[in-house]
C-alpha cells in the first residue's frame, strides 16, 4: 500500500499540465491551456485545462479530474499505477510496507487484473531481454539483432530480447517467481496445450509494444527458423491491456519528437521505427503490418493533425494502403505520401542514405495524398473511360470525406484539372456524398437519442423531477455559486488581529440555518461543514484531488470556466483586470445576500399559500406577523442587492 502521505505529496507535486501535455498537444488560450479531447472525438478543441486549478475539463463530453484521474481515465491506469507513474515522474519517493518474498504471490493476487497483467508482461520483458544478453542460446537473438544494426543502446531503448526455443522455459521461470498461470495465460504468455501449459513465444526474437505510458502491454516476435507452417510474426493475443487496434508501435519513444516536428511519420514495421529512431528520426510509429484503424488515428490526432506514410515502391501494396487513408481524412487531419525507391523500405534506405539525405528525400518527395491517388490513378487509366470513371468516383468519394470545406474545393479544382471534367459535375458528386453522410449521422444520433431516453425513462419518477428541479430552478444556480466560494475561497482569511476568521467559517456563519437542497451542492456542503466541525478547513486540492470521484468531479464542474480572458487584452492592449484576491470579499457578500434573498421570496411564497389554507385564528395572527417580516427583509434585500432578483419556479 502507497502512504498517505506519499499519495499526498504527489497530489502537491503532480501538475495537470505536465501530465495531459505528453499525450494531448495543449496550446495556450488566455490562463487556460486547449486540446482535443483525448475522451470523445471532436474537431474543435473543447477540452480545457486549467494550470492554476491543476484540473481539466471538457466541455463537450463532461470527463474532468486532476493528473491522477487523466491517468486512470485515458490511459486506463490502475490507481497505485497512476500514483507510481506520477512519483517516477517528479522524482518522489514511495514509502510503503516491505513485502516478503512469500507475500509477493499474496501481493499480485490482490492487484486487480490489469495491474497483474502489466506486471507479467514487465518480468517477462525483462526475462527475455536477459536471456538473449546472458544466456549462450540467446546470442542469436543478439546476433540477429546486431545483423539488422541496431546497437546496443537502440536494443535497449526499445528492450528487445529472446524468446528460448524450450517447450515452457519461460513458463517455468514465472511460475517460480510467483506468478499465476492464470494470470500468464491472460497476459497471453502462456498456451494451454492439451493437459499442459506452453510458452505463447519460443525461439523467436521479441519486440516489447508499449502503451504511451511506457508499460510493456504486449510483444511481437519474428521466428528465427524458416518454417512454411509458422508465421514469420505473431502478437500476443489481445488481453484486458492489449487492444491492437489501439495501440501504434513505438508510440510513447515518439510521442515527443512528433509534438516538437508536428508531424507523425507512419511506416509498417517494428524494424522501419527501430531504424528511423537510431538514426535520429523519432517522429516515426507503425501500425504493425495492419490498417489504421480510428483509434490508432485519434491517438496521433491528440499530438498532431499531420500523418505522412512512408510506402516500399510496391504499386500493388501502396493501392490496398492507401483505401485506408480515408479514415484519416475524415478525421480532418492532413495526410501526405512519400514513395521510396524500387525494393527500398525505411529500415534498409535511412541505412543506405545516412539520416540527413533519408531526411531530405522526404521533404522532397512527400505528396498530398488526394493529389497522389488522383496522379496515380490518372496515370493507370489514361486510355480506359470505364476505368477512368470508376478512379474519379473513388477520388471523390475521398474527398467527400474532409470535413473543411475549403480542402474540399481546393482538391476538387485540382482533380478537375487532372482529369479534365468539368469542375461543377465534381461539387455535386462530392455534395451527394456529403449529404448522404449527413443524413447518416443524423440516424445515428437520433438513434442515440432514443437509446439515452428509454434510459432515462426506466429511472424512478423520483429522479426525473430531481434531475429536472436541478437543472431548471434558479436555486441551483444560488447553491452552486455558495459551494463555489466555500471551495475556491474556503481556506482565504478575512477580517484583521483577533476578528480575523476564514471564509468557510463566515460563510457557515452567515447561512446558519440555512440549507442546500440541491443533491450534488448539499453532499459537497455537508462534507465541507463536516471538515469544519472537526477543525480543518481546505484548499480546492483536497475538493479536486479527493478520494472520492464525487467529489472531484462536483468539484471541477463548479470549478471549471469554458472561457477566459484573452492574452490580447492583458498583455498587449494593456488592460488591467482585477484579480480574485481584488474582488472575493464582494463576490462573498452578493453571492450569500443573493441567496438569502431567493429564501426569503420562496418563504415568503410559501406563508402566502398557509395564509390562504389556514383556519385558524391563532395559526393566522402567526403567519400575518410572519408575513410582514419577510416583506420587511425582502424589501431589505431589494435596497441591498438590487433591481435584479433570482425568482423561484412555480
Amino acid at each position: 500500500m502507497i502512504s498517505k502521505f506519499t499519495i499526498q505529496k504527489i497530489n502537491d507535486e503532480a501538475r495537470v499540465e505536465d501530465v495531459v501535455g505528453e499525450f494531448v498537444t495543449l496550446k495556450k488560450r488566455g490562463a487556460n491551456l486547449m486540446g482535443l479531447c483525448p475522451f470523445h472525438n471532436e474537431k474543435t478543441p473543447s477540452f480545457t485545462v486549467s494550470p492554476a486549478k491543476n484540473i481539466y475539463k471538457c466541455f463537450g463530453c463532461g470527463k474532468a479530474g486532476g493528473p491522477i484521474s487523466f491517468l486512470t481515465d485515458s490511459q486506463q491506469m490502475t490507481y497505485p499505477d497512476a500514483l507510481r507513474f506520477l512519483a517516477k515522474k517528479y522524482n518522489i519517493e514511495i514509502e510503503e510496507e516491505n513485502i516478503s518474498d512469500e507475500a509477493k504471490q499474496l501481493e499480485v493476487e490482490k492487484h486487480n487484473l490489469v495491474e497483474s497483467i502489466h506486471i507479467a508482461n514487465a518480468a517477462a520483458q525483462k526475462f527475455f531481454s536477459d536471456y538473449m544478453t546472458h544466456n549462450e542460446s540467446g546470442k542469436i537473438g543478439l546476433a540477429y539483432f546486431k545483423e539488422r544494426g541496431f546497437l546496443n543502446h537502440t536494443i535497449e531503448k526499445f528492450q528487445l530480447g529472446f524468446a528460448p526455443e524450450g517447450y515452457d522455459v519461460f513458463t517455468k521461470h514465472a511460475l517460480k517467481e510467483g506468478f499465476q498461470l492464470e494470470i500468464l495465460k491472460k497476459a497471453g504468455l502462456t498456451s494451454p496445450k492439451e493437459n499442459s501449459t506452453i510458452d505463447f513465444f519460443r525461439n523467436r526474437v521479441m519486440f516489447p509494444i508499449h502503451n504511451m505510458t511506457g508499460k510493456v502491454v504486449g510483444f511481437g516476435g519474428r521466428i528465427m527458423v524458416k518454417d512454411e507452417k509458422a508465421p514469420k510474426y505473431v502478437n500476443t493475443p489481445e488481453s484486458e491491456v492489449y487492444l491492437k487496434s489501439k495501440i501504434l508501435y513505438g508510440a510513447y519513444f515518439a510521442r515527443n519528437d512528433i509534438r516538437k516536428k508536428d508531424e507523425c511519420l507512419m511506416v509498417e514495421g517494428y524494424t522501419d521505427v527501430i531504424s528511423l529512431h537510431q538514426a535520429g528520426i523519432e517522429n516515426a510509429v507503425a501500425s504493425s503490418g495492419t490498417s489504421l484503424t480510428i483509434d490508432q488515428i485519434r491517438l496521433i490526432k491528440r499530438i498532431t493533425p499531420n500523418i505522412t506514410m512512408l510506402y516500399d515502391g510496391d504499386a500493388a501494396g501502396i493501392k490496398a494502403a492507401l483505401r485506408g487513408t480515408d479514415l484519416i481524412l475524415e478525421e480532418g487531419m492532413n495526410v501526405r505520401v512519400v514513395v521510396l525507391p524500387d525494393s527500398e523500405d525505411p529500415d534498409s534506405y535511412v541505412k543506405k542514405t545516412g539520416a540527413d539525405a533519408f531526411a531530405q528525400f522526404i521533404k522532397e518527395n512527400c505528396k498530398d495524398v488526394i493529389l497522389f491517388k488522383a496522379s496515380l490513378f490518372a496515370a493507370e487509366a489514361k486510355n480506359d473511360p470505364i476505368k477512368k470513371s470508376e478512379l474519379i468516383r473513388d477520388i471523390i468519394e475521398s474527398i467527400g470525406k474532409i470535413p473543411d470545406t475549403i480542402h474540399r474545393s481546393v482538391y476538387v479544382k485540382e482533380c478537375s484539372q487532372l482529369f479534365d471534367m468539368n469542375e461543377q459535375i465534381l461539387i455535386t458528386e462530392v455534395n451527394k456524398i456529403r449529404r448522404k453522410k449527413a443524413g447518416d449521422q443524423k440516424q445515428e444520433a437520433d438513434k442515440q437519442q432514443q437509446q439515452d431516453q428509454k434510459k432515462l425513462d426506466e429511472l424512478p419518477q423520483s429522479l426525473h423531477t430531481e434531475q429536472f428541479n436541478e437543472t431548471t430552478s434558479n436555486l441551483h444556480i444560488l447553491e452552486r455559486d455558495i459551494v463555489r466560494i466555500l471551495i475556491e475561497f474556503g481556506s482565504w482569511k478575512i477580517g484583521e488581529g483577533e476578528t480575523e476568521i476564514t471564509v468557510v467559517q463566515y460563510v457557515l456563519e452567515e447561512l446558519d440555518g440555512q440549507h442546500i437542497e440541491t443533491s450534488k451542492y448539499k453532499m459537497l456542503y455537508e462534507l465541507i461543514k463536516h471538515e469544519f466541525a472537526q477543525g480543518n478547513v481546505h484548499d480546492e486540492k483536497f475538493f479536486t484531488a479527493n478520494d472520492d470521484p464525487r467529489v472531484t468531479h462536483t468539484a471541477i464542474e463548479i470549478l471549471a470556466q469554458p472561457y477566459s480572458l484573452s492574452d490580447n487584452w492583458l498583455n498587449k492592449l494593456k488592460i488591467v483586470v482585477p484579480t480574485k484576491r481584488d474582488v472575493f470579499i464582494k463576490d462573498i457578500a452578493s453571492s450569500i445576500m443573493r441567496f438569502k434573498q431567493f429564501k426569503n421570496i420562496s418563504e415568503l411564497k410559501k406563508n402566502e399559500q398557509r395564509i390562504k389554507d389556514s383556519k385558524d385564528e391563532t395559526e393566522l395572527m402567526k403567519l400575518m406577523k410572519l408575513h410582514k417580516l419577510l416583506i420587511e427583509q425582502k424589501k431589505e434585500f431589494a435596497r441591498t442587492v438590487g433591481n435584479v432578483i433570482y425568482r423561484p419556479t412555480t
